[in-house]
């Protein structure tokens, strides 16, 4: 039985490894097997603002475009004001001249997600130069001398402070709702998955601000939440980074809106094609600050309205899509399934279907 055993082991791996081998050579250049997400164009059903008038009465947010950092300014019906991070110190004269030109003189919430730089870097010249009546921030050690310097500010003008603790929530003003996800846990190794989480519901509608939390962050919010994290509009998490947005944490939210803040050609990367891809195969239409600059949704507490069009993402069609497959199983997986390892290799849907591979019911969406 044993020598049996061995022997299908062994057929079963040279079958693996013969078909690495004709992915590999079917793959080289002149016959390449992209990835990624399907072309797109700028979406024709997009909801956009058309001369929205300024006493308009709902909902609005502005994603500012700070380059490669996040903040966003939050604007209620009755008159409230929320901040989101305020980009790196580069970005805070940007930042203050959108608080102006929306006459904002008061922030009812300042919210800092966590201490990375293009998050907070702008945010004292905000404490020193605005009226600030709470801030929320999460509890967290950190000795970068620009934080030191936001918190000293914070103390000087004796802000309260709000812990950003799962669980918790609070409102802003009469209409609008603010309920805090993450962080779950006390402690990270992660400095990004101790990001604040924030969804901020009006109406029917709602619009869900990540940070930076990673995918660990995400399972955390899916397993400690038990009402639904359903939301209009992500803010994606961590400008779109491979590490972030993941399938499970997508499926979950559901927006039909997702915005990515980042800079034109950054050095990082991002936005990532995994992102862009587990979007894609939801249909969220996605903006993006690195292409339209500050970013304007408008909700009216039954839908939400863009001032520019967004970019219609579409699921890349089986010739595209890679998926991955193990030595031993006859399932194809996405990347992040329980049954992916390193030694899975990559191949489209089509490859994989011709060779007699079904679809994983654990990872993959029919």
């Amino acid at each position: 039985m044993k020598k049996r055993k061995s022997s299908a082991l062994s057929l079963a791996t040279i079958l693996f490894f013969l078909i690495a081998a004709a992915i590999y050579f079917f793959a080289q250049p002149g016959e390449s097997v992209p990835s990624g997400v399907s072309p797109v164009a700028p979406s024709a059903s997009s909801p956009v603002l058309s001369d929205l008038p300024d006493d308009a009465d709902g909902l609005r947010v502005i994603y500012i475009d700070v380059s490669q950092g996040d903040s966003a300014l939050i604007l209620t019906p009755d008159g409230k004001a929320m901040l989101i991070d305020a980009g790196e110190t580069t970005a805070k004269n940007k930042v203050a001249d959108v608080l102006e030109e929306y006459g904002v003189t008061t922030l009812d919430m300042l919210v800092a997600t966590h201490p990375h730089s293009d998050h907070i870097g702008g945010m004292q010249y905000i404490v020193e130069h605005f009226q600030i009546e709470q801030v929320c921030l999460p509890s967290v050690s950190h000795t970068s001398k620009g934080y030191e310097n936001l918190l000293f500010a914070i103390q000087n003008k004796k802000i309260p402070a709000l812990e950003a603790k799962a669980g918790k929530s609070f409102e802003l003003g009469s209409e609008v709702r603010c309920e805090i996800l993450a962080p779950v846990q006390e402690e990270y190794e992660n400095l990004n998955d101790y990001s604040a989480v924030i969804r901020v519901c009006f109406g029917e509608t709602s619009f869900l601000f990540t940070g930076d939390a990673e995918a660990l962050s995400e399972a955390e919010i899916l397993e400690n939440t038990s009402d639904s994290v359903r939301s209009t509009v992500l803010k994606v998490g961590h400008h779109g980074s491979k590490t972030s947005s993941s399938d499970a944490f997508i499926r979950a939210v559901s927006p039909e809106a997702a915005v990515i803040s980042c800079a034109s050609e950054n050095s990082y990367g991002h936005p990532h094609t995994e992102t862009l891809e587990t979007l894609a195969r939801y249909r969220v239409t996605i903006y993006r600050t690195d292409e339209l600059g500050d970013i304007l949704a408008y909700s009216d507490g039954e839908s939400v309205r863009f001032a520019k069009p967004g970019t219609a993402s579409t699921p890349a069609s089986d010739k595209i899509d890679t998926v991955y497959i193990t030595a031993s199983g006859k399932s194809y997986h996405r990347k992040g399934c329980q049954y992916y390892s390193d030694q899975s290799i990559s191949l489209t849907i089509e490859e994989a279907k011709n060779l007699g591979y079904h679809a994983c019911t654990k990872c993959i969406q029919n």
